[in-house]
């Protein structure tokens, strides 16, 4: 049984990008990965120009020719566009293939930070058990053996050239891969290594070669290790990850895509091929954006203190109206008085203030509510207006009055609602406690929101208060740094950090007039 991967099987298990040309730049085929980074399907480019990817025109043609005259690869940072618009930036690298068709695949393109591999043929194990097949029958005494023996070894002949071209090719796309690509006997031995394992391990391959991976494997994923190398009743692609030592004892997050060979008679696990890459960035920036979302609970929380007197004194007005509309119906119905009409208005008005007070406790379980990062869908304006309704008490205790200059036909955007209405929250409050400690007699606050040429929404806040001086505004989002009294120190920090998760900026600039203004940006819904 051939031991390596098939063409399309090797290129989807990479998860990388990669696209075999033919000598015009046409596309030949095309993997997963490049479907995953362009947006395209493979159906969509098969037989087109690959610049379709691209922003400019390169000269495809000249470049497969070039490099495959002197055997060298090529490449450059290009700019790349999706096909839903979107633009991006990756390194593209164009190596020869050897082809014995002058019109087919001739050469590889692959995209970095991925690695691709290309489409080769494997069907050649079965068409030389066939061949075989044939000259057996063909021996058994028909006529004309001779003629079919001497096409039958022609046959062969081809077919061994065709394996060493296969064999050829899947060295080249693995020598050539950011991946780190391996093959291991059952028990998990190393029987091959790319050389990308020195840029992730820092191990050269002749010394991993006779290792078993298991001695490289963090104790605690050993079991899970084990358990995916020995699933013979799903011998499928599996995806898994785990921790990997590199030479000098730091541990790496790897992900590997894992298929296990099975030989045909037997049923017996003949060999294990892996497809691994260094993952340790994004489980770190998983890590670092768990612990953010925490900080932030722990944030809204230590609020709670702060609002809990003037959202008291807000409940407790619809409660006692509530409370006076209840007695009167008693009343009423102590005084045998039946007017129907009446009673049922006292009721109604009884019901709409326990709702109101319902929605006040709806909204402050909403804020303060401990739960995963859930982005939707909003209107930046309506959550502006649902912020300044949860300090609508202390509004009215410091005076201070909320001018809204808001652009009425202003995009959705795609956030996690209960972030931003904190990061808005903090912001108002910052902007009262400072009016407040500098006694400013006309307390506003005007918010600005407008849409960009750069597909963001940009709000706007600023007051009436002294704002920021220039250094205080570089040290304003250090961590515990406070100009208040009772301050925490975090919430700058926190807001800043929220934005930014959320793929936009925060900024805070001085006003020509003395003050200060905050803006932050948050990406339009596409």
């Amino acid at each position: 049984m051939d031991g390596h991967m098939d063409s399309q099987e090797l290129f989807d298990s990479i998860m990388d990008s990669a696209v075999l040309l033919d000598k015009a730049g046409r596309i030949v085929n095309w993997n997963s990965g490049a479907s995953s980074l362009f947006g395209y399907s493979k159906r969509e480019v098969i037989g087109r120009s690959v610049n379709l990817i691209y922003d400019r025109n390169y000269p495809f043609p000249k470049l497969i020719q070039e490099i495959n005259i002197q055997q060298k690869r090529w490449q450059e940072d290009t700019n790349y566009i999706r096909k839903n618009g979107l633009k991006g930036t990756c390194r593209s690298q164009l190596s020869p293939l050897p082809s014995n068709d002058n019109n087919k695949i001739t050469a590889i393109l692959l995209h970095q930070n991925t690695s691709s591999y290309k489409k080769i043929t494997d069907e050649l194990v079965s068409a030389k058990n066939s061949i075989l097949s044939q000259l057996e029958y063909s021996l058994a005494g028909f006529w004309g053996a001779n003629a079919l023996l001497m096409e039958t070894l022609g046959n062969l002949e081809q077919t061994e050239r065709k394996l060493r071209e296969s064999e050829l090719r899947f060295h080249l796309l693995a020598e050539n891969a950011t991946d780190v690509i391996s093959r291991h006997t059952p028990d998990g031995t190393f029987l091959y290594v790319s050389p990308a394992c020195k840029a992730s391990l820092d191990f050269e391959c002749d010394e991993l070669i006779g290792t078993n991976i298991l001695k490289l494997i963090h104790h605690d994923d050993q079991i899970k290790i084990k358990k995916a190398l020995t699933r013979r009743h799903d011998p499928g692609n599996k995806i898994i990850t785990y921790r990997i030592r590199k030479k000098e004892g730091e541990y790496r997050w790897f992900e590997s895509n894992v298929r296990l060979i099975i030989d045909d008679q037997t049923r017996i696990i003949s060999e294990i091929q892996l497809a691994s890459r260094d993952i340790t960035d994004r489980i770190l920036d998983k890590k670092a954006r768990l612990r953010g979302q925490q900080l932030a609970h722990v944030f809204r929380l230590s609020t709670m203190e702060e609002m809990a007197s003037g959202m008291a004194h807000e409940i407790n007005q619809p409660l006692a109206a509530l409370v006076n509309y209840t007695r009167g119906c008693v009343r009423h119905l102590e005084n045998n008085s039946h007017d129907r009409d009446q009673l049922l208005n006292i009721m109604e008005k009884a019901a709409i203030q326990a709702e109101r007070a319902g929605e006040i406790i709806h909204r402050l379980k909403n804020f303060f509510c401990k739960g995963q990062l859930v982005k939707t869908h909003c209107k930046i304006n309506n959550l502006i207006r649902e912020t300044t309704s949860l300090i609508k008490n202390e509004l009215t205790l410091s005076k201070t009055k909320i001018d809204l200059d808001v652009d009425k036909d202003i995009p959705l955007i795609f956030i996690d609602k209960i972030q931003i209405q904190q990061v808005l929250l903090n912001l108002m409050q910052n902007a009262i406690e400072s009016m407040n400690e500098n006694h400013i007699k006309e307390k506003r606050i005007h918010i600005q929101t407008t849409a960009t040429k750069n597909d963001t929404i940009e709000i706007t806040l600023s007051d009436a208060g002294p704002g920021f001086s220039k250094e205080l505004i570089h040290k304003v989002f250090m961590p515990f740094f406070t100009t208040k009294a009772h301050g925490r120190g975090m919430g700058l920090a926190i807001c800043r950090s929220i934005i930014e998760a959320h793929g936009g900026e925060f900024k805070i600039n001085p006003n020509s007039n003395g003050h200060s203004w905050i803006r932050f940006t948050l990406p339009i819904s596409i």
